[in-house]
């Protein structure tokens, strides 16, 4: 008979035996022999069934050859699952899917070899595939193959991924240290979802630290938050990965992963560990990259350029570090600072941020990048000062806020004398980078005094002026008198005379020191030396409109504005009186443009909110209170909730708040919440309690315009008309509202109030 040439070609080699088979032929060989006929009737029907070739029997051992790997694996998913019913044994299967080589009618080779080899170490019941059998049925089939890690078989000259069929009916894989499996560790962390578990838990908290500060923006968050937060992720961590070890979710609920019930779990990896979906893990990661993009992406600009967007032509001028010996330069680091930030304050394509708001971050240690966010700026220019007899070196740089690029840096040693010219320098240098276009190409001169003792007296006066703390009467002396002593040295120091006037008028303010002559005098002088002074222009109108003098007033503020239209504390004085005189659109534009300017200064939130306020727009000004709570932690003239009240709220809930009011600011120096506990009180009929309130008020306040809004509330006209006469004998400086106070509005057309306006001369 002519033998057949060998034959290779690629096929599923499943091999099945029955565990303690040779231990029972020892025992009972009719048993055995028994079991060897019960099994193979199980499983060469099924063999066939499932488009098998069964190949050959060896003891209690078979083969069989399928064309697929799907068939071997369903094929022998179904023989266990007789083998279980029919069998007094349990049978240990293996399949590869590898070259074999039909000879003579037998079969060897690799696919042969590797599948005994797997069978051999297969747990009893269970079912051990090769890497390759895995790959070939991954997405065809609802079985699910567990990775047990890599191992090296006998006479297989390299390491096998095996995997174990998990299943109804299959059993937990029992890993030991004979079988010599490489990675298994690694292998459960995947299998249990650990690594992913752990992943989604990483970007999810990488996700609450981006969306943190968007929280801090809307809602008012404790400064514990954060801390907070990095300790319940740091406990968090261990414990999301702990319950992903040994949890995971199937039809029965949760069981755990070392559970037969998990290895015959029917859900997919997704559905066990839903948080862990690739689904989940993607959109995790697009939102992330799309949080930290996005904001940078708005901040360089469109088209990836710097110093051309609108955005790119501003910055923050931070307070210069005190370098010398002593520390005790803080004014002059002060000083240079800011005369740097007023030659750039007057270049009309750069937007600038008021000293105050660049400077309220002053030895706070916030980095650059969180500043620069803060006071909505592209650019941060800071620097520091060291003063060592009459010499001076300032060191400065630039810096790109969003990358932390040092745009330009640069070193200079002068005299005292060179302090002007070096300001000039620095900020031409600045103006140079950024690409700023000037006006008529240079830098506009300087309001300070080129007399260097003028010059450090100034600044020393406006240090404490600027810091007045809780002692601010005696750091406004204070402060005054090193304004006339830089006066004296300088007497055509313009600026110097406008702030000794802003001293006189703080005191005035006080009710401690009759000073408002004093005040006026200095500022006279000051607009005799330069006419055209912001500054000066606004501290004149204030004092002219507390003198009721509206049409002189309007005019100074409005050179003003013509003059420096970019100035805060010209935009929100000037805000305020428009307020007083009723041109509301005009106020509330003029404050908002300031708080671009100066998002960090308590005036222009106040003066903000009493435009909403006095326009009827209370939801705005509640708004604008709140946003200064916010970012300052207080709000200048608190009472102004109270006003949005009488107009907003029943009687029985103004009386709450002002007696929580008084209980809150209690440290005030005089009670302005018993104006509204009076009010509500009167107002809900309670009048013996509302007059003993008042009659406190009446001999111990000098305000008679809050007490005629007393009685406009509680709509006693004629007791209103006799406090709101007194408030005009005096020129009380709140009676300067009385256009446009909202709690007045059902008078005006009682002729009495028309002749009172009258007599105010308010501008129509």
């Amino acid at each position: 008979m002519e033998k057949l040439s060998p034959k290779r070609q690629l096929a599923a080699i499943m091999f099945t035996d029955i565990v303690g088979y040779t231990a029972l032929m020892g025992k009972d060989s009719d048993k055995a022999l028994e079991l060897i006929r019960v099994s193979k009737e199980i499983q060469k029907p099924l063999v066939e069934k499932y488009n098998g070739k069964w190949l050959k029997e060896m003891g209690d051992g078979a083969m069989a050859q399928f064309s697929t790997a799907l068939d071997a694996v369903n094929c022998s998913i179904e023989i266990q699952k007789s083998a279980r019913g029919e069998l007094d044994a349990k049978l240990r299967i293996g399949i590869h899917l590898g070259d074999i080589t039909i000879e003579d009618d037998d079969v060897y080779g690799d696919g042969v070899n590797v599948a005994s080899r797997l069978e051999s170490i297969a747990d009893p019941g269970g079912i051990y595939i090769s890497d390759a059998i895995q790959k070939a049925i991954q997405g065809q089939t609802d079985v699910q193959a567990k990775y047990l890690g890599e191992v090296k078989l006998k006479n297989v000259a390299y390491g096998l991924r095996t995997y174990a069929l998990q299943g109804v009916g299959l059993p937990v894989p029992e890993v030991k240290d004979q079988k010599e499996f490489s990675g298994h560790f690694l292998a459960e962390l995947q299998r249990r979802g650990v690594i992913r578990a752990g992943s989604t838990f990483l970007m999810i908290s990488l996700l609450l630290f981006l969306l943190l500060p968007y929280g801090e923006s809307m809602v008012d968050l404790p400064e514990w938050t954060k801390a907070a937060l990095i300790t319940a992720l740091f406990i968090g961590f261990p414990l999301a990965l702990y319950l992903a070890w040994n949890y995971e979710i199937s039809p029965e609920g949760f069981v755990r992963t070392t559970s037969r019930a998990s290895w015959q779990n029917p859900y997919t990896a997704s559905q066990r560990k839903p948080l862990t979906s690739n689904v989940i893990i993607i959109g995790l990661v697009l939102v992330i990259i799309a949080m930290y993009v996005y904001p940078r992406y708005i901040a360089r600009g469109q088209n990836g350029t710097s110093a051309t967007t609108g955005l790119d032509k501003s910055i923050a001028v931070l307070p210069f570090l005190d370098m010398s010996p002593n520390k005790d330069q803080e004014y002059l680091s002060d000083g240079i600072s800011e005369e740097i930030l007023n030659l750039l304050t007057k270049i009309p394509e750069l937007k600038v941020i008021a000293r105050t708001s660049s400077f309220s971050f002053k030895d706070k240690g916030v980095d650059i990048r969180t500043i620069a966010e803060k006071l909505g700026v592209a650019h941060v220019l800071e620097g520091s000062v060291r003063k060592d007899g009459n010499t001076i070196r300032v060191t400065t740089k630039l810096i790109r806020a969003d990358d932390g690029v040092h745009l330009w840096s640069e070193t200079y040693n002068r005299e005292m004398k060179g302090i002007f010219t070096l300001q000039d320098e620095i900020a031409r240098a600045v103006v140079d980078v950024l690409k700023v276009k000037l006006v008529n190409d240079v830098i506009p001169p300087s309001e300070v005094s080129t007399n260097v003792d003028a010059y450090n007296f100034f600044y020393q006066g406006k240090f404490f002026y600027d810091n007045p703390g809780i002692l601010f009467i005696q750091t406004t002396e204070r402060a005054m008198q090193l304004f006339k002593e830089a006066i004296r040295v300088d007497s055509s120091f313009a600026l110097a005379w406008t702030y000794l006037s802003m001293c006189h008028w703080r005191l005035a303010s006080s009710a401690i020191h009759p000073e408002f002559k004093q005040a006026r005098e200095a500022a006279e002088k000051a607009l005799l030396i330069n006419p055209n002074l912001g500054t000066a222009l606004v501290n004149m109108a204030e004092i002219q409109d507390n003198e009721y003098d509206f049409v002189q007033a309007e005019e100074k503020i409005m050179l003003a504005l013509e003059m420096e239209p970019h100035n805060p504390y010209v935009l929100r004085n000037a805000g305020r009186f428009y307020t007083k005189i009723g041109r509301l659109k005009e106020s509330i534009a003029l404050c908002e443009r300031a708080l671009e300017i100066d998002p960090f200064k308590d005036a222009v939130f106040l003066y903000l909110a009493l435009a909403y306020f006095n326009a009827g727009q209370f939801d705005q000004a509640a708004s604008t209170i709140a946003k200064s709570m916010e970012e300052l932690g207080h709000f200048s003239w608190p009472w102004v909730s109270l006003d949005i009240l009488m107009q907003t709220a029943s009687p029985e809930d103004l009386l709450r708040e002002a007696q929580q009011h008084k209980i809150n600011l209690k440290s005030l120096r005089w009670d302005y919440a018993n104006y509204y506990i009076a009010a509500a009180m009167l107002k809900m009929g309670n009048t013996k309690e509302g007059e003993k309130n008042l009659g406190e008020l009446v001999g111990n306040s000098p305000d008679n315009y809050g007490i005629a809004m007393v009685y406009a509330y509680a709509g006693d006209s004629d007791q209103m008309f006799k406090y709101l006469e007194e408030s005009f004998v005096n020129k009380e400086r709140r009676g300067t509202y009385l256009k446009v106070q909202p709690v007045f509005d059902k008078y005006r057309e009682d002729p009495r109030f028309v002749q009172l306006m009258e007599k105010m001369n308010f501008i129509d």
